[in-house]
């Protein structure tokens, strides 16, 4: 029975050897840049009639001849270049379409040919950036448990974390998935999640503190009343001085224009008033009228001094001499 196991093994390897030989060596390119495909096997340039490269076995690169220039094929014109004379050939601008197997083949002069070298190339894009989203958080006055999802275009993983007391685990450990030429890994390191997107090529990450996740979401504080109270108040007294300062304004607009439009009477000079009769009724008067005096400085001379009877009262009125009117001076 171990010798059936032990025969069934070495089969295994054999196969598994055989295959990659055939299969050719695997090369991954980062896509827009150039390979070079070397030629190493010195015994199978020996007696070279012609030397050609191939695409997928099917598909012609160039050919060429010892001492001639080389033959390009069409769709690899000006993306092929011979850097050397070992018909080693520069790939150029590799894009995911150029992916494949690279064979070169050297035909002998007897017309047998030989495998000089052969690639399987991958070309790849480089690896975008994962998203890292937080979910199902719990916290409590010591602890905090979540659960993160590290994904990218192809494929996903979820792994839970959790924080005693500044102390950070990861449950099962760290965590990875792999498909074919693309790898994804979410761990911890130094209170931070980090989501790793890696090709053979390439690789970007994504992190977040654990400390940010787990904090407690921000409870802003009420707003403080007495700033809108004082500026309501404030508002309302600057609106009273306005108005008490309208009215005022406005009172005396109308009190200059009353003084403006006030017509005083003018005076008239006319015939001495008559002495009204005792006897005439106060019906039958005849009606008052208004006498104005000129009354002007004193021209004539000084009176003289008079010592005055303060026992004595006297009365001076002016004496209005009845003259022909005339115009005030």
């Amino acid at each position: 029975m171990k010798l059936f196991v032990f025969v069934f093994v070495v089969y295994e390897l054999y196969l598994c050897e055989s295959k990659g030989i055939s299969a050719g060596t695997p090369v991954f390119v980062l896509k827009g840049e150039d390979l070079l495909l070397n030629v190493t096997a010195a015994d199978a340039l020996q007696d070279v009639y012609s030397f050609s490269w191939t695409f997928n076995e099917k598909k012609k690169v160039l050919t060429v001849e010892p001492g001639k220039k080389p033959h390009v094929f069409p769709n690899y014109t000006r993306r092929v270049e011979f850097p050397v004379n070992n018909f080693s050939v520069e790939l150029k601008n590799l894009q995911e379409a150029d992916s494949g197997v690279y064979t070169a083949v050297v035909t002998t002069s007897s017309g047998g040919d030989t495998e000089a070298a052969k690639y399987k190339i991958k070309v790849q894009d480089r690896a975008s950036l994962p998203l890292l989203t937080v979910s199902s958080v719990s916290r409590n006055s010591s602890s905090c448990s979540f659960t993160v999802t590290c994904s990218s275009q192809d494929s996903h993983i979820n792994s839970t974390f959790r924080c005693d007391n500044q102390t950070y685990s990861q449950e099962g450990g760290e965590r990875s998935e792999g498909i074919p030429d693309t790898f994804l890994q979410v761990h911890q390191s130094s209170g931070s999640i980090i989501c790793n997107h890696s090709n053979h090529v390439s690789w970007t990450n994504t992190t977040r503190t654990i400390k940010d996740v787990c904090a407690k979401p921000y409870d802003p504080d009420p707003p403080n009343p007495v700033p809108i109270i004082l500026g309501v108040l404030f508002t309302i007294l600057i609106l009273a001085i306005i108005g008490v300062l309208w009215c005022l304004r406005k009172r005396r607009t109308s009190k200059r224009v009353i003084i403006e439009n006030t017509v005083y009477d003018t005076a008239q000079f006319g015939p001495p008033a008559r002495t009204q009769d005792p006897t005439d009724d106060e019906d039958s008067a005849p009606p008052l009228s208004s006498t104005y005096a000129c009354v002007g400085p004193h021209t004539g001379p000084a009176a003289p001094t008079e010592t005055r009877n303060t026992a004595q009262l006297e009365s001076v009125y002016a004496q209005v001499k009845k003259t022909t009117p005339g115009p005030c001076k």
